[in-house]
């Protein structure tokens, strides 16, 4: 009988457990210093769905402030997961949402008279593993206004003729790119064993660091065998890894086919027999625009010889792309990749510009050229 009821009670403790589990709950609190004065804009908590440049911030939940200025979001943790809150589509942060109620201060609305885009630094309290998440974030907050002193370093030698000094700070930002580089590294060493070490996987170079990243993981697995975030993590890198060895130099260009002005579809394939760059790039893009003319410069320089140049355009604003061609008057083939994630997907890129030098046989010569870099490659084809 004592049996029974032992297993009886176990039963039932069970179940409050179960139950308690698929309850767990977790609360997120803040406090914005200052507020939307006009009181239009909301608090947003959400998640990123999709997969690779089809990922997308999608909102869950919102809030309003309070009259103290507070706000307060209740999470479903029966799943652990990454979240993240957006004040005012201005301030924004991601954090692990598992065990612990969490605290985060926001800055809120821009005060100063002259915005600059240079977000701060925003602070997670109450987890000790969203502490990667928030020294992660402190090492690129650090190297933001790091990178903001070395542009301005760079302008202030320019002014000079010290040569000394301005060979030197030509190489500024890529000293800050290893020792950010180097910082994160550290970071993943020291906390390696948590869910949230993927944060800090994340900000480092698939093509430079894929074997480091790829054995942190297998790490991460033995000691999580079910955190689906780790396992979806390592097959992205070797879904990535194949893909960019698909478009490694010297194999076949991935095709596409998109519209001109008059409807017709071009793509790689129909420059065959011609030397091509394909210039990936768009009416809003600075720098773009500012290759253009050097562009020029290449195209009279090199059409005689066999090159030619495919401009596609990521404008999602046709009317935007029909009115920066009649401003740059480019003279080959121009067109429109309205929907451009498939094409960034199959070469891999997210900034533009993106020069890609395709050979007669439709074969990828190098990728990213642009300028000094770009000379150099068509001198070497075409030895002039």
């Amino acid at each position: 009988m004592r049996k029974i009821l032992s297993l009886i009670v176990a039963s039932i403790l069970c179940s409050g457990s179960l139950m308690a589990q698929s309850n767990k709950q977790i609360a997120v609190t803040g406090k914005v210093k200052f507020p939307d004065p006009t009181g239009k804009y909301q608090i947003y908590l959400g998640q990123y769905e999709g997969e690779g440049f089809k990922k997308a911030f999608k909102a869950i939940d919102s809030a309003k402030l309070d009259a103290n200025n507070t706000f307060s979001f209740k999470i479903n943790t029966q799943k652990p997961d990454y979240y993240q809150i957006r004040v005012y589509y201005m301030d924004r942060i991601d954090f692990w949402a598992d065990k612990d109620d969490l605290k985060i201060s926001f800055r809120g609305i821009d005060t100063a008279k002259m915005k600059v885009k240079n977000p701060p630094h925003i602070h997670i309290e109450g987890s000790a593993d969203n502490d990667v998440i928030n020294l992660v974030n402190f090492a690129s907050y650090r190297n933001y206004q790091n990178m903001i002193a070395v542009g301005k370093e760079q302008y202030a030698a320019s002014k000079t003729t010290d040569s000394v000094w301005i060979n030197y700070v030509k190489d500024g930002y890529s000293r800050l790119d290893e020792d950010f580089n180097a910082r994160i590294k550290y970071i993943i060493q020291m906390y390696w064993d948590k869910p949230t070490v993927l944060y800090a996987l994340n900000c480092l170079s698939t093509k430079r660091e894929s074997a480091y990243i790829l054995e942190t993981l297998d790490r991460l697995i033995k000691k999580y065998p079910n955190l689906p975030q780790a396992q979806k993590k390592k097959e992205e890198i070797l879904a990535l890894l194949k893909q960019t060895d698909k478009i490694a130099n010297g194999k076949k260009a991935p095709d596409f086919a998109y519209p001109d002005l008059q409807g017709k579809k071009w793509g790689p394939k129909d420059f065959k027999g011609k030397y091509l760059i394909v210039d990936f790039w768009a009416s809003w893009c600075g720098p773009c625009r500012q290759e253009i003319p050097h562009l020029k410069e290449v195209y009279k320089k090199y059409k005689d010889k066999g090159l030619d140049i495919l401009a596609v355009s990521v404008d999602a604003i046709p009317e935007k792309w029909k009115k920066a061609m009649e401003e740059e008057k480019m003279a080959w083939p121009q067109i429109n990749a309205q929907e451009s994630k498939p094409v960034m997907e199959s070469y891999l890129f997210s900034g533009i510009p993106y020069l890609v030098l395709i050979d007669k046989e439709g074969r990828i010569i190098e990728k990213n050229l642009r300028g000094e870099s770009l000379d150099k490659k068509l001198k070497e084809l075409f030895g002039i």
